[in-house]
């Protein structure tokens, strides 16, 4: 299907989210849609899926002028959109996800058989009556993709794709997405990211402040020329991480500390976390790193062991603490575990002190939230709206400017640039560092290797539940964290340290 997207705009109050955008797909031909966040890329987007009605501007399906006013609309024209916030039913089966989705009487055996068809084939090891909640990301995403393909859609729009997944679960979705081009689909892939442009894209056309500033053959598009095009001419600083003092106290010690979730534990954790220090955590994902986070903040009751903070017990086995002032925690999944969506932006900053705030804040209120909105390049930084209206990225800079901006002791950031164009993951990369400078003592948590070599101090790496090892990052190598990382040479990195 040929579609065309011609001169549209949008607004959301005084916000132009696109700007006389305009764009074309191609039938078996992979686009990538490229742009920082707040670009507009997401807007454009719903705007052909019929989530969002545009205010001028027309849509052509094969040469011929359509009006989309819903997402059922836009189904049956067979376009199908994967947003970066997954829909599916936690408690619910992958079956009963599926079925959900379908149309048609749920209950229908051909129905049934036909839902399962394309999950199958798009990945088998996942099994039907697995509930949701126990999937991996890249699982979910997979089912959310075979949604959209059980209702026949010939246009496939995914919403960042890879911004939650692991670099293995990365390159499987870039196989599936050529594999969906070759079968004649036109593919759309909303990205920031230009490894997604060099994966798998045939075209890419760049947005920036609304508008498509550059539509290429994506192997004409070099990493340089894409990036000048998303950002300008300036580009972000490198974040700098000050030396860490030799004699710099312990601030933060996790003693033994165990815990559990569905799908997931930590056991016999042992870490101490020195003034002014970023701890890297390192580790395949599934491995304790999400447990370990909500541990030490709160959200899980500890089994066994203490998080000690400035030498008082912040958490303790059998008696659970809300989670305390002093402690900052950007969350892998801000929209699950950090944001009221219906709230506005203005609240949710403020749900740490929530039971202090006035029913009536005064003006000065709202003039802060706008400060520190802009700070963090949350884009719009309108106080007044909701949660629900910001981008996937701009969710992100929303949770770390409310956890950043009360100076914590003790800060734990899971994957905090997730979703996260250069310039913003720049941004908080260099927010947080900043904290540690004055003092507070940074969890990282993240896949990146390569980041957390460059900016942490000492690299610590979960395996199974545990730490397989710890290593002062001047004398670690790719090499030797991969080791570890697999369970092998345990003893020899403890050595280092």
């Amino acid at each position: 299907m040929h579609v065309e997207l011609r001169d549209i705009r949008k607004r959301f109050g005084a916000v132009v989210a696109n700007d006389g955008a305009s764009v074309t797909l191609e039938p078996g031909s992979v686009l990538a849609l490229l742009g920082e966040n707040g670009a507009g890329k997401s807007t454009l987007m719903k705007v052909l899926y019929g989530y969002d009605r545009a205010d001028s501007g027309d849509i052509l399906l094969d040469g011929r002028k359509v009006s989309i006013g819903s997402p059922r609309d836009a189904m049956g024209l067979g376009i199908g959109m994967v947003f970066q916030q997954f829909s599916l039913v936690p408690a619910l089966t992958v079956r009963e996800n599926l079925l959900l989705a379908d149309p048609r009487t749920p209950w229908r055996l051909a129905g049934r058989r036909d839902a399962l068809g394309r999950l199958a084939v798009l990945a088998p090891d996942i099994a039907p009556e697995v509930p949701v909640r126990r999937l991996s990301v890249g699982q979910m995403q997979m089912v959310e993709l075979a949604k959209a393909l059980n209702l026949d859609a010939r246009v496939l729009i995914l919403d960042e794709p890879t911004s939650v997944l692991t670099p293995e679960e990365a390159k499987r979705l870039w196989a599936t997405i050529r594999a969906l081009a070759g079968e004649g689909r036109s593919v759309v892939m909303i990205t920031h990211k230009l490894e997604d442009v060099t994966a798998c894209a045939d075209r890419v056309a760049v947005m920036r402040a609304g508008r498509v500033v550059d539509q290429r053959e994506a192997r004409a598009a070099s990493a340089e020329a894409l990036t000048r095009l998303m950002m300008g001419e300036e580009r972000p600083r490198e974040p700098h991480v000050n030396p860490l003092a030799p004699e710099a106290p312990v601030r933060v010690r996790l003693r033994g500390i165990a815990a559990r979730a569905e799908g997931g534990a930590i056991r016999k954790v042992d870490l101490e976390l020195r003034r002014g220090e970023v701890l890297g955590i390192a580790g395949v994902s599934g491995n304790g790193q999400q447990v370990l986070a909500d541990a030490v903040t709160g959200l899980l009751p500890l089994e066994d062991g203490q998080v000690e903070i400035d030498g008082r017990t912040a958490q303790a086995a059998g008696s659970p603490q809300p989670a305390r002032p002093d402690t900052g925690y950007i969350p892998e999944r801000p929209l699950a575990n950090a944001i009221a969506p219906e709230l506005d932006l203005e609240t949710n900053l403020a749900l740490k002190r929530i039971r202090d705030m006035p029913f009536f804040p005064p003006r000065e209120t709202k003039a802060a939230a706008r400060a520190l909105l802009k700070r963090f390049d949350v884009r719009p930084a309108d106080p007044a709206l909701p949660a629900a209206a910001l981008s996937g990225g701009n969710l992100q800079k929303l949770v770390s400017a409310r956890e950043l901006c009360a100076d914590p002791a003790f800060v734990v950031a899971c994957y905090p640039t997730m979703g996260l164009d250069v310039a913003a993951a720049a941004m908080i990369y260099e927010r947080l560092f900043e904290h540690a400078a004055r003092g507070a003592s940074v969890l990282w948590i993240s896949e990146d290797i390569d980041d957390l070599l460059r900016h942490s101090h000492r690299i610590a790496v979960m395996y199974k539940g545990r730490i397989a090892g710890q290593v002062e990052t001047a004398a670690a190598s790719r090499h030797q964290l991969g080791m570890l990382m697999a369970g092998e040479g345990a003893g020899e990195a403890l050595a280092h340290v």
